[in-house]
């Protein structure tokens, strides 16, 4: 009960905090807004890469929100929250101006499912809208229009996922098996490593699902004002978009280890027996110090189309001697008025390089299908299909270092790197998104295997857009800082 009232509290505090704009970009004035990273500080340090990132063998673990799969190597009960600051220098070839936001980000709870499996909850915004952009245009008419377009609110997203490895046992059966004993006897090398790294892939093999509710407002109004004008009133348009409806995503995840190397030379010849398998010696093969994991991952969020309502009103104004508006009639008043919006299909793969514990390496590459996106189905002409691919690395010198004057080998140094063609197509210029990464993982508190803390520190520096055409570029660093904390919970301790 305990555990119970601590996460609604906990859940609660976060949703308050989403009333605070994430961003500041008029790019956000499009579709359903910018869409924010699904990745926590770990990941973002590491240019967003996610597909094919797996548990470490011993902690800190940590929730992967964006690719279930990940969920099923979850050793302990993980509580991860984090906020996020962003400074963007946004502006053309003339002109700029600088926007500070600052907002919680993220928060999750997972926890492992005996031996084979984990699960995790949590709630973070989906898209951001925070935009106002003014220009004026001079008709031969009506004279000098200024137009005021103005957006805010967004879409959050509360999330159930868990990842499961089914077939976690083959491995050790294989071990066990007569068909083993039969290879070793005959000194059919080839043909064992063969069966031994597929019974790995299998045995490594997780599978995750998440089911996402997503809601929430998103406020647009537009403003056509005529100065110098007594003939035409003023013309206001306001919008509202409410969202709530479910979503769906799933992921996969195996690996495989690389535990020897051939021997080449004067050691040719050399025969190494593996403490690891326990039952096999290997001719000319020497044993590595550091095992390598090779790992490949994919994920899907699926399409949907997901219900929402919208309500307009259009009205005539005049602004009176003190500034304030006089509406004098309603050209259009609809509320409330249902309709979906189409997501789009959005895939990737990804592959990981373990190192022992000290080094791992994570490569994605992700597609989606923008050109089928639909706003209460309406296509629109401003979206195409885009595509990402990001790369980062983690290394810690040494994990299990202890005492103060180790503390340096014990903290995890993140490097990252990602480039996205982008899903907006404006006057027929792409609007892309690159940046890089850099982070780190500050080890506190007790520091006991089954009671670990980490503050996650990331930095983006990225553009975003170009000054081609007459469109804006944003020019921003983001900065997450997140705390991840693993503990062992759920235990009924006995007492002698």
């Amino acid at each position: 009960m305990k555990t119970f009232i601590f996460t609604l509290t906990f859940l609660s505090t976060i949703t308050l905090s989403y009333s605070q704009i994430l961003t500041s970009s008029p790019y956000s004035r499009y579709g359903m807004g910018e869409l924010n990273l699904q990745t926590f500080a770990t990941s973002s340090a590491m240019g967003g890469s996610f597909i094919a990132y797996h548990q470490d063998t011993i902690a800190p673990f940590f929730i992967n929100a964006a690719n279930p799969a990940g969920l099923a190597g979850l050793r302990l009960t993980t509580l991860e929250i984090g906020g996020q600051a962003q400074f963007t220098k946004i502006g053309n070839a003339d002109a700029a101006v600088r926007k500070k936001n600052i907002n919680f980000s993220y928060g999750s709870f997972g926890f492992p499912l005996k031996r084979f499996g984990g699960m995790a909850f949590g709630i973070m915004p989906y898209s951001t809208v925070g935009y106002k952009i003014s220009s004026t245009q001079e008709n031969t008419v009506a004279g000098t229009m200024n137009y005021i377009f103005e957006g805010d609110g967004g879409i959050n997203k509360v999330f159930l996922g868990t990842g499961v490895k089914p077939f976690y046992k083959q491995f050790s059966k294989f071990q066990r098996s007569a068909l083993a004993d039969t290879l070793i006897k005959y000194k059919e090398t080839a043909k064992y490593k063969r069966k031994k790294i597929g019974k790995q892939l299998l045995s490594e093999l997780s599978i995750g699902v998440t089911g996402n509710y997503l809601f929430g407002t998103i406020n647009q109004s537009t403003n056509i004002i005529y100065p110098g004008s007594v003939t035409y009133y003023n013309s206001k348009r306001q919008r509202a978009i409410q969202v709530n409806d479910f979503t769906f995503n799933g992921g996969l995840q195996t690996h495989f280890t690389i535990d020897s190397t051939k021997v080449r030379g004067k050691y040719r010849d050399t025969y190494k027996t593996y403490s690891a398998d326990s039952i096999v010696s290997y001719r000319n093969r020497r044993e590595l110090k550091q095992k390598i994991k090779i790992g490949v991952g994919f994920f899907i969020n699926t399409p949907s189309e997901i219900n929402a309502k919208q309500s307009n009103i259009i009205y005539n104004y005049a602004l009176d001697g003190f500034g304030v508006e006089r509406p004098k009639d309603t050209v259009l008043n609809s509320q409330d008025i249902a309709g979906t919006i189409t997501l789009p299909l959005e895939m990737g793969v990804g592959l990981s390089i373990k190192k022992g514990e000290k080094l791992t390496v994570l490569m994605d590459a992700a597609t989606t299908n923008w050109k089928s996106f639909k706003y209460f189905n309406a296509p629109s002409t401003d979206f195409k299909n885009s595509f990402r691919v990001s790369a980062g690395l983690n290394y810690v010198p040494n994990k299990l270092a202890f005492g103060t004057s180790n503390y340096i080998k014990r903290i995890q140094y993140r490097l990252g790197v990602s480039y996205s063609d982008g899903y907006l197509d404006l006057k027929n210029t792409p609007i892309s998104n690159a940046f890089i990464s850099a982070g780190l993982g500050l080890p506190v508190g007790v520091g006991r295997f089954d009671d670990i803390a980490i503050i996650n520190i990331s930095a983006q520096y990225g553009k975003m857009g170009t000054i081609s055409n007459n469109l804006l570029q944003e020019e921003y660093v983001r900065l997450v800082l997140g705390f991840t904390f693993n503990k062992r919970w759920f235990i009924k301790y006995k007492y002698d």
